[in-house]
């Protein structure tokens, strides 16, 4: 095969292929991968989104995502204090 037909034939490809990606969404993932098993108190009033992180197959560790700022904390589900402070003192705006 020539150089000039191997070019088209790639090109060719290429524009398929961008074809079939215009329709496709983006979507991009933020998972956490380390966990704080400790937050401090005063932080918890900093805090403007609450969000879970599922396990399952884009992120591998269940967390509680805390927005601060422009800032996400990381923490362990697990922690007592956290999932208290959620539901009682922020019940309307988290849940």
């Amino acid at each position: 095969m020539s150089p000039l037909k191997l070019l088209a034939l790639v090109a060719l490809g290429m524009v398929i292929i961008s074809a079939l990606c215009q329709g496709m969404p983006i979507r991009t993932v933020s998972c956490c991968t380390k966990l704080a098993k400790h937050i401090p108190k005063n932080l918890l009033k900093n805090v403007m989104k609450v969000r879970f992180q599922k396990r399952d197959g884009l992120c591998n560790l269940r967390a509680i995502v805390l927005y601060v700022g422009r800032q996400q904390k990381c923490v362990d589900p697990n922690n007592k204090a956290l999932i208290g402070w959620i539901k009682k003192a922020r019940p309307a705006k988290y849940s």
